[in-house]
């Protein structure tokens, strides 16, 4: 429940007790008109016969206009209630009280000395009575009661000690006493409208309290229940994508084994390439969205040039662009975002592969610029487009158009859930126009534009590769630190198979002794998390203190952001398992020399 500052919860509370006091006051004045009618004709009957029917008549109308004013000026403060300056309100209605206090308090000196002694007890008595009864119009005012009581008191007071000298002291003590006592009545009973106030005001914001928990446990329970939902789709969706290819690499593996031709042993092996690429894919973005569901990935802030950023993404894309004989236009203006580049890359880096994906004639279009604080996005294709029915079920897991039979060429369908995510984790937002037939344009709006350039270059590009030559003169020569002897066994296979000198180690001890035999290598593939808690960058660190400068690309099947901040603080590429070999030879290949391309 969020608190209220104690200030502003002190005027509030003023402001509704006072509101409180205003109303109550108003409904019972209402009802005075008709007392104040009783009172008079009362008068009249007892006092009639013995003072002047002129004087009582103008004070009987005066007494009943004064409370028909009263009435209406209530009646005017309960229409408008809520628009009132109850202040002003509640200094009106003081005012009232004393005139009406005071018309009937002029009694005694009018009419006293026509009076026999009976009589002017009798009245006295009726003017003593009236302030007591005032304490209960008055709802419990002090500043009402005590006004409307000195009104009446004062002047009955006054016109019997000039009837009756010998009693000045006891009606002045007596009037002291009786107007204290009014006044201790009216503040207990001020006392018990706050306190009552005060409650209904804890019983309300309780209330509200509960509506607001039971909201908030409604709202978690809907939004528990979509993700059961979700679950129960990506698992299901999951489990079919990966049955399948598993299904025909184990029949590809039966294959391999029977011996088969030359010819079917590329066939196979191509097939076999597309699944563990597919497998890949599909890992990769299950393991993105768990992070992203889980949140477990926290976004980095840091200040980069986000053009730099969109145009290398542009890069990775245009020769598969080129290959389906798209065009490939990009209008890039100089945009310094401060953000998490990790996060945007990726939104660009997806939302581009999906244009190329669903285009098959035309090209697409990315463009970016900034309005103020905004940096916006656009990627434009002229694909097969979608219908509005579909524009929000397209960021759903494993939600593919037009490929009801699971095509895995076309992906596995977590590419725009991923967005999706990334845009509410980075604070920015997601549009989509669209139409069949007439292709699609995405816009993505993120906050964060700065006018300063970024200190130094955007830490999400690899950086430049030196122009290296093999140390042997010969072969370049990798050294390769995996805790996993089966994946040594197979990385030494694949990197040899590619005329590269590979020396392998387990663990931090064997690769200091690779480098205490062989010095530097031209390249060290190391895994992140290696055997006894070692770290893969903080081994580099001591091999470069030792050794100097060499190349690096870390590989690793870790998921958390911590594990992957502190890869990406030594800006080196990083590559994540299951890592396919074309990504891992161009990786290889841009950090060594062009002479020595494999």
């Amino acid at each position: 429940m969020r608190a209220i500052p104690a200030p502003a919860a002190a005027a509030s509370f003023e402001h509704e007790l006072r509101r409180e006091f205003v109303e109550l006051h108003a409904r019972v004045t209402l009802r005075i008109p008709l007392a104040q009618a009783l009172l008079v004709g009362g008068s009249a009957f007892v006092l009639l016969p013995q003072v002047p029917l002129a004087e009582f008549a103008l004070w009987a109308v005066a007494v009943l206009c004064m409370e028909g004013a009263r009435a209406a000026h209530a009646w005017h403060v309960l229409r408008r209630l809520s628009r009132l300056d109850l202040r002003q309100a509640l200094r009106q209605q003081v005012a009232l009280a004393f005139l009406a206090g005071a018309e009937a308090g002029v009694m005694l000196p009018l009419f006293n000395p026509d009076l026999s002694a009976l009589n002017q007890t009798f009245l006295t008595f009726i003017l003593v009575a009236l302030p007591a009864i005032g304490v209960a119009v008055s709802i419990s005012s002090r500043l009402v009661a005590g006004t409307y009581a000195a009104a009446i008191l004062v002047p009955t007071s006054t016109a019997w000690v000039v009837l009756h000298p010998e009693h000045l002291l006891a009606s002045a003590v007596m009037t002291i006493a009786y107007m204290l006592a009014l006044l201790f009545a009216a503040n207990e009973n001020e006392k018990l409208l706050t306190r009552s106030v005060a409650i209904r005001r804890e019983r309300d914001e309780m209330v509200r309290h509960l509506e607001r928990s039971n909201e908030e446990v409604q709202a978690a329970v809907t939004r528990a229940e979509a993700a059961a939902l979700a679950r129960t789709r990506v698992l299901a969706a999951a489990s079919h994508d990966l049955r399948q290819p598993l299904h025909a690499l184990s029949v590809y593996s039966a294959i391999l084994a029977a011996s088969p031709t030359p010819a079917t042993l590329d066939e196979v092996a191509a097939h076999i390439d597309q699944l563990v690429r597919s497998l890949g894919a599909l890992l990769h973005g299950l393991l993105d969205l768990s992070q992203l569901s889980s949140g477990h990935y926290v976004p980095v802030r840091q200040r980069f040039a986000l053009d730099a950023v969109i145009a290398s993404v542009c890069a990775e894309f245009e020769a598969a662009a080129a290959n389906k004989g798209l065009y490939f236009t990009r209008e890039l203006r100089p945009v310094t975002l401060e953000s998490d580049p990790t996060a945007v890359l990726r939104i660009a880096r997806n939302l581009i592969d999906n244009a190329i994906k669903y285009t098959e004639r035309g090209g697409l279009r990315v463009r970016l610029r900034h309005d103020g604080l905004c940096a916006i996005l656009v990627v434009e294709d002229s694909g097969r487009g979608i219908a509005p029915a579909e524009h929000d079920r397209i960021f759903e897991e494993f939600y593919q158009l037009g490929n009801a039979g699971r095509d895995r060429s076309q992906g596995v369908g977590l590419g725009l859930a991923i967005v999706e995510r990334l845009v509410v984790l980075i604070g920015a937002r997601i549009s989509l126009r669209s139409r069949l037939g007439a292709g699609s344009r995405f816009e993505v709006r993120m906050p964060g534009v700065r006018e300063t350039p970024p200190p130094v270059a955007t830490a999400v590009l690899p950086p430049p590769a030196a122009a290296l030559e093999a140390t042997t003169g010969g072969r370049p020569t990798i050294y390769l630190v995996d805790d996993e002897p089966d994946i040594v066994r197979g990385m030494t296979t694949l990197l040899q198979a590619w005329q590269l000198e590979v020396r392998a180690a387990l663990d931090a001890a064997g690769t200091a002794a690779l480098f205490d035999a062989g010095g530097c290598p031209d390249l060290l593939i190391a895994d992140l998390r290696l055997r006894g808690n070692e770290h893969g960058p903080a081994l580099v660190a001591r091999l470069r203190e030792l050794h100097g400068e060499f190349p690096v690309v870390f590989i690793t099947g870790e998921t958390s952001s911590e594990a992957l901040r502190e890869a990406r603080a030594t800006r080196w590429p990083l590559l994540h398992k299951p890592v396919d070999a074309q990504t891992l030879r161009a990786t290889i290949e841009s950090l060594l020399a062009p002479s020595a391309r494999i």
